[in-house]
């Protein structure tokens, strides 16, 4: 079972265990910008342990005020082992049942095992070998998925060539955890654990970026692989939060299914007193967006709903239990949720998917129905106090089968806005939303914009724009599939582009875009403003092995 103590990172020194009685928890810090919150190598997150029923998610950074009690990827499905299906869980709500390690499958049967290379990894801008073991032990994690930028764009991992963490992050922390010690799985983790183990190994990284625009996001991706030796049949999964926005008692939740997201707002425009955790006047919004990058596994948002505690929101007695039946969208007994004032009635997966500002379609202001027992209509649509809630934004699907060696694919994003009152705040965590997604559509990269979908038929380089500038000025440039390398069953790979300044020496100044992209149009902006006046040429180079493509052209920069 799990001790307690706060581990510090140290020099690795690999040591084998294929038993796993007690696990150590070690809570590392991750604020790499306006947010601060906690990861734990039991999968859990924004959640604080050092002391008793305390909130992780600190926001703005060292302000005293919480927004969310914590937070954790769930995920169930049905194993067939020769006697019928049994359903099994990896939950991951207020307790964790990963611990660190990975899953020997080489056998028939599939071993849980660790050593002490599986801690949770953190490094930082400015980190080096010298100054962070983590930065230096990184190359033991590439095996099981932790990110890094290939310098040198040859696919391998090569230490003190190649830099460990996601490129431009501020801080990128990397884990590689399994549910397959049968020790971990506990009947009160908090939202229906206890089956025997999955046998999920989870790579998780999670990332976030000092940038102008993205201080108040932060982003975590889930790599699920099965190896239990069985296929995973219905699978579903989903973020299970406990949102705390400031006082707990007086929150409402919704989402919007067009974005992919579902958040927590104030019901009023003022929480508690605005002492202590408390946010006052014109609270913000926090929540969850679902990004759809459109890589691999990465099934997207399939519901949003809520469960309830009795002793804070008296409710449907069907507004909690079977946790497998909630991640599918469905209250606790399997009955549907129903929309009020729809006739026929409405049944949903999205709970309050309308909009709290204009007022249109269904919010908690609205009232619900109690219905349970499979029933469509309730006796009568009932106001909704405000109350401590818990959210769900649950993927999957009846039939969705992962087979041994196939791998989930989750990317999410936790955000908080603040608005002119608590239902702008909602507005404005909306359009912070579009920000996440659009970084998610670049593949990650910072500065370089996307600018359409559309696939062109050849490279090309284009003037920049305005031409002559001062300070800044933006160029375009087109990819072409042209070149790129093709792998069986995943299609076109990203290629090598180079984009670089020259001074009208022939000298390199600057470097814009070193990147493998996916074909499309970009733009990116070049800011001279620590730049003399002058000529500058420009240079677009792509080497990928199957040809080459290379064009330059002048601007002038005047101040």
């Amino acid at each position: 079972m799990i001790n307690t103590v706060f581990a510090q990172s140290s020099k690795v020194v690999p040591s084998i265990t294929t038993s796993y009685p007690d696990v150590v928890i070690q809570q590392v810090a991750f604020d790499p910008n306006n947010i601060s919150t906690w990861i734990y190598n039991t999968g859990i997150f924004d959640q604080d342990f050092r002391s008793p029923n305390m909130p992780g998610f600190e926001w703005p950074k060292a302000s005293g005020k919480f927004a969310i009690f914590t937070a954790g990827l769930c995920i169930g499905a049905y194993l067939n082992f020769g006697e019928g299906p049994e359903l099994r869980k990896a939950m991951c709500s207020y307790k964790g049942e990963y611990a660190p390690g990975y899953v020997d499958d080489s056998g028939s049967l599939p071993v849980a095992k660790t050593d002490s290379r599986f801690k949770i990894y953190k490094i930082k801008r400015g980190d080096n070998a010298s100054n962070n073991p983590d930065w230096a032990n990184w190359y033991l994690m590439v095996p099981y998925g932790a990110p890094f930028i290939d310098v040198n764009h040859n696919g391998v991992f090569e230490p003190f060539i190649d830099t460990p963490g996601v490129r431009g992050a501020q801080q990128t922390l990397f884990a590689c955890l399994t549910d397959g010690f049968p020790e971990e799985h506990k009947l009160g983790e908090g939202f229906g654990g206890g089956t025997k183990p999955m046998f999920a190994e989870m790579h998780w990284t999670s990332w976030g970026y000092d940038n102008p625009g993205l201080q108040d996001m932060q982003f975590m991706k889930f790599e699920l692989i099965n190896k239990s030796t069985r296929s995973w049949d219905s699978t579903y999964l989903g973020i299970v939060a406990d949102p705390d926005l400031g006082f707990p008692s007086d929150d409402y939740v919704g989402c919007d299914s067009i974005r992919n997201l579902g958040y927590c707002y104030n019901s009023s425009d003022t929480d508690g007193t605005g002492n202590g955790l408390e946010y006052g006047v014109d609270p913000p919004a926090v929540g969850f967006v679902w990004l759809n990058c459109g890589q691999g596994h990465n099934i997207g948002l399939k519901s949003f709903t809520y469960f309830t505690t009795p002793y804070f929101l008296p409710g449907d007695s069907c507004e909690s239990g079977n946790s497998y039946l909630m991640l599918k969208g469905l209250k606790g007994d399997g009955t549907p949720w129903v929309i009020p004032n729809t006739s026929p009635p409405q049944i949903t997966k999205f709970c309050y998917s309308g909009d709290p500002e204009s007022g249109t379609g269904w919010t908690e202001y609205m009232g619900k129905i109690l219905n349970c027992g499979g029933s469509l209509t309730g006796q009568y649509i009932v106001p909704v106090p405000p109350g401590d809630r818990k959210v769900i934004l649950g993927s999957g699907a009846q039939g969705y089968k992962i087979n041994f060696h196939d791998t989930v694919k989750v990317i999410i994003s936790q955000l908080i806005a603040r608005g002119t009152n608590n239902k702008n705040s909602v507005t404005k965590l909306k359009q912070l939303a579009d920000v996440a997604q659009q970084l998610c559509n670049n593949g990650f990269v910072i500065g370089i914009e996307k600018i359409s979908t559309n696939i062109p038929k050849e490279f090309a380089l284009y003037q920049n724009y305005p031409n002559p500038f001062n300070p800044s000025t933006k160029i375009k440039f087109d990819v072409s599939p042209e070149l790129a390398p093709t792998e069986s069953g995943k299609g076109v790979r990203g290629m090598s582009i180079r984009l670089t300044i020259y001074d009208i020496l022939g000298r390199e100044v600057a470097t814009l875009v070193n990147e493998q992209l996916q074909p499309g149009s970009y733009e990116v902006i070049w800011d001279g403003t620590n730049y003399p006046s002058g000529v500058y040429y420009y240079k677009l180079s792509v080497s990928n092995g199957m040809g080459d493509y290379t064009d330059t052209k002048k601007m002038v920069l005047i101040k």
